[in-house]
């Protein structure tokens, strides 16, 4: 029999025969590895595969959770059973394993197919500490329920971070109690442009959504249970449009800004106030309230100077600090929000074009730019995430054929195809992996899955195994993942293209998703 999983485990030795799960299931095991077994509980009851289940002495599945902080797992299925060892997240990624090891009916609720497993044993660990997925929910707002899928989707890849892009120039999805406009204003634009950038068609439609505090908490503990980490992005000093729109008094314009309808890089940027940049710390304070995450991203990218260059307030600020270039007041500026962020006990994130502007070397850097990019920040000695836009941008359209949807680049003559993103190798020294699905044209949760899936499965793989297969090896684990994905009923790519329920060719532009 052979067996695809994806990511590709460490060791993996398949055996003679299969067993099947009974349906009254013995467990065994401490109240944390039962725990982490909820989601294969969960599809073994919704399939129909098992009746109940109890804790019991001896049980058909074993559980060993020990007090390590990894991601290693064991996992053994023989005509005893299924063991799994582990720490509590090592034995959440075997769970994960064996969901894959399932016939791919057994995913679908309430097919009743049997619940048969291989023989096997597997010892497997992660390459990468950080894998992880950023969702751009400021272009486009997405339900807390597809966020909620999204964490499914990653678990299942053993991916362990959701990065959720939550303000940016065309919407504030982050609710703030100190500053209430941000979400009252500054979540809804008036209209949208319609097609592919640069453009001058709009759709005529406002915009908007925002989350409420007690959303994104209840969305951080449904993560945490699945062992993945929220992680927020408050995105400044540029992308703070919205904000602006908001907040006037934070801006450089003498006129006032409506929330941005096109996309690109706006040339408004906030000010360097003593007054915005404590509202900044307040919003921070607020951010790290309703996330726990270690990290807080707090962008950095794409921060053109214009309107500083003619601020005789920014002309004081550098003559004050020693600033001998304009770019330097950025690293100046996100100095400030890193050590607040320091002194709260997070640790910063920001992208690489923030390490231009100056920021420490105890900062962590994303980079996005280009593979370049990534081996820059490393060489330079910070904590590295890559995520090059070539390789790992999903937005981007699979193909440049006439039968795909819009997709972001489609206007450059820019695509990422699923052996692009497998193509790309971490460097070594990175500290993670994390690929990014901005939402200019993605506006409901089905074209994001279809953005996604199976390229996901390509980062996912680089992310935890590294080098360990061709891509030749890789595609028949890619078509084995596709088939779970039906049975689970996530919208996806199909390999041998999108077919007519997909074509931009068929269907108008914002209705076609």
């Amino acid at each position: 029999m052979t067996i695809t999983l994806i990511p590709s485990p460490s060791a993996l030795e398949a055996r003679d025969g299969s067993v099947r799960f009974p349906s009254s299931l013995g467990i065994t095991g401490a109240d944390v590895g039962i725990r982490a077994l909820r989601p294969l509980l969960r599809t073994l009851e919704d399939c129909g595969a098992i009746q109940q289940w109890g804790r019991v002495d001896d049980g058909f599945v074993r559980v060993e959770t020990n007090d390590l902080d990894d991601e290693a797992y064991s996992l053994r299925i023989d005509d005893d059973g299924i063991t799994l060892r582990g720490s509590e997240r090592g034995v959440r990624h075997g769970v994960q394993t064996l969901l894959a090891l399932l016939p791919p009916a057994c995913l679908m609720p309430g097919s009743g197919a049997p619940a048969v497993l291989p023989k096997v044993a597997i010892d497997d660990a992660p390459r990468l500490a950080w894998r992880g997925l950023l969702v751009d929910v400021a272009r486009h707002y997405m339900p807390v329920s597809w966020l909620r899928t999204v964490v499914e989707m990653l678990a299942f890849h053993k991916l362990n971070v959701l990065h959720l892009h939550l303000t940016d120039d065309q919407g504030w999805r982050m609710p703030v109690d100190a500053f209430p406009k941000l979400t009252t204003v500054g979540a809804r634009r008036r209209e949208t442009l319609s097609g592919p950038a640069p453009g001058t068609t709009f759709d005529g439609r406002a915009h908007g959504g925002a989350y409420t505090k007690e959303e994104l908490r209840s969305l951080v503990a449904f993560a945490r249970e699945r062992g993945v980490t929220v992680v927020p992005e408050i995105d400044l000093p540029g992308h703070m449009v919205a904000a602006i729109a908001a907040y006037p008094e934070w801006g450089n314009a003498t006129e006032p800004l409506e929330v941005l309808t096109t996309w690109g890089i706006s040339s408004d940027i906030i000010n360097v106030r003593p007054e915005t940049i404590d509202a900044l710390r307040t919003i921070l304070d607020e951010v790290m309230e309703v996330f726990d995450s270690p990290f807080i991203h707090i962008g950095g990218d794409e921060v053109p100077t214009r309107d500083w260059e003619s601020s005789a307030e920014v002309a004081e600020l550098m003559r004050s600090e020693g600033l001998s270039e304009v770019q330097h007041v950025q690293g100046w500026l996100m100095t400030q929000l890193v050590e607040h962020l320091q002194a709260g006990g997070r640790t910063p994130i920001v992208w690489d074009e923030a390490m231009d502007a100056g920021v420490g070397t105890d900062v962590v850097v994303q980079g996005w730019r280009s593979p370049d990019a990534v081996e820059e920040a490393i060489a330079a000695g910070h904590p590295t995430i890559a995520s090059p836009q070539q390789h790992w941008y999903l937005n981007y359209s699979t193909t440049l054929g006439a039968d795909e949807p819009l997709g972001y680049g489609v206007g450059k003559g820019i695509a990422t195809s699923l052996e692009d993103a497998f193509a790309y190798r971490v460097p070594d020294g990175a500290t993670g992996a994390e690929a990014a699905l901005w939402a200019e044209y993605v506006k409901t949760p089905e074209k994001a899955s279809f953005q996604l899936l199976p390229r996901l499965a390509a980062v996912a793989e680089r992310a935890w195994a590294g080098d360990r297969l061709t891509f030749d090896e890789f595609l028949p684990a890619v078509r084995a993942q596709v088939e779970r994905y039906e049975h689970r009923g996530w919208a996806h790519r199909p390999l041998d293209g999108p077919g007519p329920r997909w074509s931009r060719t068929l269907q108008k532009d914002g209705e076609d998703d």
